[in-house]
């Protein structure tokens, strides 16, 4: 049985992002929670029991996070939003994304933002959005310096792209080794 691909409301372009591992042409997996077979899997849960094999569905309904006591995001600016159901809906039914020191997912406008994806200054800069992305990022004091001189997609200093659900604007998480 295969699920049908499930809409994350914080990750939504999660299926371009080769977050799951997919399976063999002729193959399938079985999930660990459900016990169903799967095509596509996630191998990366915080929780006391080794998880490395989670459908998209079960995480998606909270099964998962339930079953293994667990949850999928390490941190994120809780101070900004004040919604437990988006706190849930983030931590415990939204797939992670695989950075130098753990995820960190910011917030804008009282909720948490969409993870749009990796990338270096040469995409921002592709992407028309360099300056004002890096001017918000040298704002708030994050910690690194010179990010626009160094940070390179997949790099020793990468970046993370997040936009607003709300207010459409983007925002920068910078990450190194």
């Amino acid at each position: 049985m295969t699920h049908p691909k499930i809409h994350f409301k914080y990750h939504p372009n999660i299926y371009d992002l080769d977050i799951f591992h997919e399976a063999d042409d002729d193959s399938y997996l079985i999930c660990q929670c459900c016990g169903q077979e799967t095509k596509l899997s996630y191998r990366t849960m915080c929780s006391r029991e080794s998880v490395d094999c989670l459908c998209p569905q079960c995480i998606a309904n909270g099964d998962a996070a339930k079953k293994f006591n667990g949850k999928f995001v390490q941190s994120a600016e809780d101070f900004k939003v004040n919604d437990e159901n988006k706190r849930e809906e983030l931590y415990y039914r939204t797939p992670g994304y695989i950075s130098w020191q753990g995820e960190y997912w910011l917030a804008c406008c009282e909720d948490y933002c969409a993870y749009i994806g990796e990338v270096g200054t040469k995409e921002l800069e592709e992407m028309g959005i360099a300056d004002e992305v890096f001017a918000e990022y040298d704002s708030r004091d994050y910690g690194y310096e010179d990010v626009r001189a160094y940070l390179v997609k997949a790099g020793s200093m990468a970046g993370y792209l997040f936009q607003c659900l709300h207010c459409k604007k983007y925002h920068l998480w910078v990450d190194a080794d």
